[in-house]
């Protein structure tokens, strides 16, 4: 896998990130005697899972399977842009720190598999560097679970926290359960990401996008590690950094959460309306832009987060935006107008929902989705 500057800690899943934008001004990774963890590292993680789990957003190399002069695709973002600059501070002013963290110590992905894999709802969660989206999100989740009639009462809220990095062991217990690394090894790897932490002047102790920047939905069907949804703080303060503090953590949870439903529903393996043989790619898209439609259908509904409309879709203008240009990667997310359109589906279902004064079961709405689903992917490059 490349391990270039945004693919050291790319927005998976739910927020969009079908593949990352290659960057010019990114430092080759030296040689190092020390042991190195970045090559292929996303695949010998997934294998810690149990199996048969489901996550949202995997990130899977494939070859091109849609055709990207069918589509219109614009990759820019603000948040994209908010992000690189962010990471790109770190590089310039300490550039040996960012190469030994991310390319030899892999310490960027180590915050998610920290919460995939050990945190649970036992010990308080917060979101948010200081804590400050944790009520808005607890909320949110009380109201999403009330509005859609899945069964959602195992479905943890969990935080995702650069600043865990510094706790020697819990870094350990992650290099030996999602890497491999024996007990000794995994130990010293720890207390070698703690000390460059510590030495670090611009990564703020854990409190820096590079850690995280994502958010998932993961399901394991009753196994060892409960269902769960988790959301960085890196995404939020990213979020509220471009002005959308006041919508990004309900709709962030939102789609997740519609992850969840497919989970339920067994929507994520279903034949796809008018493919033939769909590959991962357009498997992606596909749950992807139902989840768009979900999403898109609670924010705006009167008996959901009821936001205006308007503001909603100058949100999703950013929210969508985020490497969705990646048409040869198995985690292809729909293009950016794709993503607009499956939520203005939601949209327009919502208001017509509101007018008969219910709201449609998650069965309704999928069954309303796939009859849309070939018109919301159609072409629509001149």
């Amino acid at each position: 896998m490349s391990r270039n500057l945004i693919l050291a800690s790319c927005l998976a899943l739910a927020l969009g990130t079908a593949g990352c934008q290659d960057q010019n001004a990114v430092p080759t990774a030296p040689e190092h005697n020390q042991p190195s963890l970045s090559e292929s590292r996303l695949d010998r993680t997934l294998i810690a899972l149990p199996p048969g789990s489901m996550l949202s957003d995997r990130m899977d190399a494939v070859g091109p399977v849609i055709n990207p002069n069918d589509y219109v695709c614009d990759p820019s973002s603000p948040l994209q842009d908010w992000f690189t600059g962010e990471v790109l501070r770190v590089v310039n002013q300490e550039q040996e720190i960012f190469i030994d963290l991310v390319f030899n110590l892999a310490a960027d992905q180590v915050p998610t598999f920290d919460a995939l894999l050990f945190q649970t709802e036992d010990t308080p969660q917060t979101f948010g560097y200081d804590g400050q989206f944790t009520k808005k999100l607890q909320k949110t989740e009380r109201d999403v679970k009330r509005f859609w009639n899945i069964f959602s009462d195992d479905i943890q809220l969990i935080g995702m926290h650069g600043t865990m990095l510094l706790d020697v062991d819990r870094v350990a217990a992650v290099y030996e359960a999602a890497f491999g690394v024996p007990p000794d090894e995994a130990l010293d790897l720890a207390n070698q990401v703690r000390a460059r932490m510590l030495e670090s002047q611009t990564l703020n102790g854990g409190n820096h996008p590079l850690f995280s920047f994502n958010a998932f939905a993961l399901t394991t069907f009753g196994g060892p590690i409960p269902d769960k949804i988790l959301i960085g703080d890196g995404v939020l303060e990213g979020y509220e950094a471009v002005g959308f503090g006041d919508v990004a953590p309900k709709a962030v949870y939102a789609h997740e959460f519609s992850h969840h439903i497919q989970f339920e529903n067994g929507y994520r393996t279903e034949p796809i309306p008018g493919a033939v043989n769909p590959d991962a790619a357009e498997r992606t898209r596909y749950n992807e832009l139902m989840a768009d439609a979900f999403a898109g259908y609670y924010l705006t509904h009167k008996h959901g987060a009821h936001f205006h409309r308007k503001r909603v879709e100058q949100f999703l203008q950013v929210f969508f935006q985020i490497g969705d240009c990646a048409f040869n990667n198995a985690n292809h997310h729909g293009t950016p107008n794709q993503r607009m359109a499956a939520a203005r589906f939601g949209f327009d279902v919502a208001d017509q929902a509101e007018q008969q004064g219910h709201i449609l079961t998650s069965q309704e709405f999928h069954e309303l989705f796939v009859a849309e689903y070939p018109a919301l992917v159609a072409p629509d490059a001149t």
